[in-house]
């Protein structure tokens, strides 16, 4: 009988595991059939979004008003953006998209500048003219490069989940996956944030001395709160901030994650979920997610911030957060937070900027006073809000100013008073959009 028992015993036993495996099967088959739909879905999204910054580019070779002109230069900045979430969107490693997104920033704020230029009644120059051309010719062949991989890449039902995106670098190069640290970028001449010049500069945020990959990794596990043994290796990344690179799944989500070898801070983290179309949140939903990045910052050590601006791209919101020390905002050490508006949960962050720029600051009291800065704006901005920021210049430099944000006839502006000199330092307006605020 106590045998009969056992025999029924492990029947069951048999057939419970039987059922665990089929669940567990399809489970894994609808996650696989899940990620690469949204790996086809954000692919797509950024051919488009290269194909029309091209045409933008294109389009201000045919310009020649300067209102025309100053339309398109702005458009470009804005959709450089939108095509830099689009990668940051795409489960690829960062070693291997970094320097499209480094051409993606320099295009935008290239155009930026020289918009600004046309604004203070200067003309394209031929360079200029030269430099845009080049642009568009970058454009055309990585768009190339992308329509190349869309007809390789659907090799049947398997799609290109597994054939391009996680395809190791291999002696091929469609066999290597998307891979774009090998692509030619035009060096473009300007004072900016973004020029060579200025990136040439050593990161000042790297506090410690260099780790090993065991250490990065359970940095990077903490970071995510994952057991570090489940961490697998991705390919290193090289560049300004060296880096380990390591990928892995938090509550069935993949992700991907950089750790700085010098150090060991996390440079970017981006986890890679289907989060729907993209859409502007009200005016109460952006608190909401504007609070979640601040916690979020300040419970991985970025200590207190304020939210500086935000965009919206494929469900996501990216706030851009500026630390605050001594009741003063530190624009160089923004920190970018994606965010799940759907969700309300961190999906991404950027801290390049924090590590480049971030240091111990000793700075000058201000040698003029509020109501003195107030008296250098114009008489028209009715101000709204006041406080001091750090804020950092083309040139690379830092300067302590007084910020006035106001209105000048219904639009939103941003003027920046030099606390030591009074002079006016920058002058920003804020346009709001579909694709959230931005400042130019």
């Amino acid at each position: 009988m106590k045998k009969l028992w056992m025999l029924l015993a492990a029947g069951v036993l048999v057939v419970a595991l039987s059922v665990y495996a089929i669940v567990l099967h399809d489970q894994k088959t609808r996650l696989k059939n899940q990620l690469a739909a949204f790996y086809d879905k954000s692919f797509e999204e950024l051919m488009t979004d290269l194909n029309s910054l091209q045409a933008k580019l294109g389009k201000l070779e045919a310009a020649s008003g300067t209102g025309q002109l100053t339309m398109l230069l702005m458009d470009v900045w804005r959709q450089a953006g939108d095509t830099e979430s689009a990668i940051a969107a795409l489960p690829v490693s960062y070693q291997k998209t970094s320097s499209l997104t480094q051409f993606m920033n320099r295009t935008g704020d290239y155009c930026r500048s020289i918009s600004k230029k046309l604004a203070m009644g200067e003309e394209m120059s031929q360079n200029d003219q030269k430099q845009l051309r080049s642009l568009y010719n970058s454009c055309e062949d990585i768009s190339g490069r992308l329509t190349e991989i869309w007809h390789e890449g659907y090799p049947g039902e398997a799609g290109f989940a597994q054939d391009v995106f996680m395809a190791e670098a291999g002696g091929d190069e469609l066999e290597g996956g998307l891979d774009f640290s090998n692509q030619e970028y035009p060096r473009l001449q300007y004072d900016g944030p973004f020029s060579e010049s200025v990136e040439d500069k050593q990161p000042e945020g790297l506090a410690g001395g260099e780790v090993t990959r065991e250490e990065a990794q359970k940095a990077a596990a903490l970071f995510v709160g994952v057991e570090a043994e489940t961490l697998r290796d991705e390919s290193d990344l090289m560049g300004d901030i060296p880096c380990y690179g390591f990928a892995g799944e938090a509550a069935s989500v993949a992700f991907s994650i950089y750790v700085s070898r010098q150090g060991g801070h996390v440079l970017w983290y981006m986890s890679h979920r289907d989060v729907g179309i993209s859409a502007v949140p009200t005016d109460k939903k952006y608190e909401q997610l504007a609070k979640v990045a601040q916690e979020f910052a300040g419970q991985k050590g970025y200590g207190q911030t304020e939210p500086s601006y935000a965009q919206f791209y494929g469900g996501m919101a990216v706030i851009n957060l500026a630390p605050v020390e001594n009741d003063v905002v530190l624009y160089p050490d923004l920190v970018k937070v994606w965010v799940d508006i759907a969700a309300a949960e961190v999906a991404g962050l950027d801290a390049n900027n924090y590590l480049m720029s971030h240091k111990s600051r000793d700075l000058p009291a201000p040698e003029i006073s509020e109501a003195q800065a107030k008296e250098k704006i114009t008489s028209g901005m009715a101000v709204e809000n006041t406080r001091m920021a750090l804020i950092p210049l083309e040139t690379g430099e830092e300067k302590l100013c007084y910020e006035f944000t106001g209105k000048v006839e219904e639009r939103d502006f941003i003027i920046y008073i030099n606390a030591q000199t009074g002079t006016e330092e920058d002058i920003l307006m804020i346009q709001h959009t579909n694709e959230g605020t931005l400042v130019m």
